[in-house]
């Protein structure tokens, strides 16, 4: 079966800056793949270059057969692919429903996802629809920017170290909401540092370190053999 997301032996370099040296994975409708690595490593970049935020300089990146290396982010967002940033980015002079149907107006993508489904999903944005986004918490920031993503309706889902300085309860909720999400069929490709948070939703990992991808297999492996995720994953 063909991969929903082939990523092709891509370099990508910030200027002068190399970070990524021939990174190569795919993902395949339904499954859930991290990249896991320390800071630095280029998770991110992975992302960045999938979004066309960063354009890589060699390789290149493959949506449904499609190669889509360069094109514009908006593009790239309307043929399906969804991003959740690290640094969250909500419009903190809108209130959280403003910040929802902006997204749903630019993307103009038909689905399951309206604004009334994610307060299913996530209760708590229902309760502060009406909250300006820079009066929000860490956490609901986070919750905000699941859900602005989920309303362009997307085909993939990219999250980029979605638990990083929230409270361990928090955590625990966005790990059960991305398990619902994951149970419902949505592909998503998950970076993280959170080695138990990234095992409990993964099906298949990538290891990254200097931009190098070390290590790839089920998650399964590294739930199974502390001693390998040690190796791998030790700082």
């Amino acid at each position: 079966m063909a991969a929903l997301l082939s990523i092709e032996a891509i370099h990508t370099a910030y200027g002068l800056s190399k970070v990524l040296f021939g990174i190569t994975a795919d993902i395949h409708q339904g499954e859930c793949v991290c990249l896991l690595g320390r800071n630095g490593v280029g998770k991110s970049t992975t992302m960045r270059s999938i979004m066309g935020l960063t354009v890589p300089s060699q390789g290149k990146i493959v949506w449904k057969g499609e190669d889509i290396t360069g094109w514009a982010p908006h593009r790239i967002a309307r043929a399906g692919i969804g991003f959740v940033p690290e640094d969250r980015r909500v419009f903190a002079e809108l209130s959280v429903w403003e910040n929802l149907d902006i997204a749903a107006r630019a993307a103009r993508r038909p689905g399951p996802w309206t604004i009334e489904a994610l307060f299913d999903l996530f209760p708590q944005l229902a309760a502060i629809q009406s909250r300006m986004g820079g009066f929000l918490s860490g956490g609901e920031q986070q919750m905000l920017t699941i859900a602005r993503t989920l309303m362009t309706n997307p085909d993939l889902l990219l999250l980029d170290e979605p638990s990083e300085g929230l409270a361990p309860l928090v955590v625990d909720m966005l790990l059960e909401k991305i398990g619902d999400l994951k149970k419902g069929g949505l592909t998503i490709l998950l970076a993280e540092q959170g080695l138990a948070f990234s095992l409990a939703l993964a099906d298949r990992v990538y290891v990254l370190e200097k931009g190098e991808v070390r290590y790839t297999g089920p998650s399964s492996a590294l739930r199974d053999d502390k001693d390998l995720a040690d190796r791998l994953l030790a700082l």
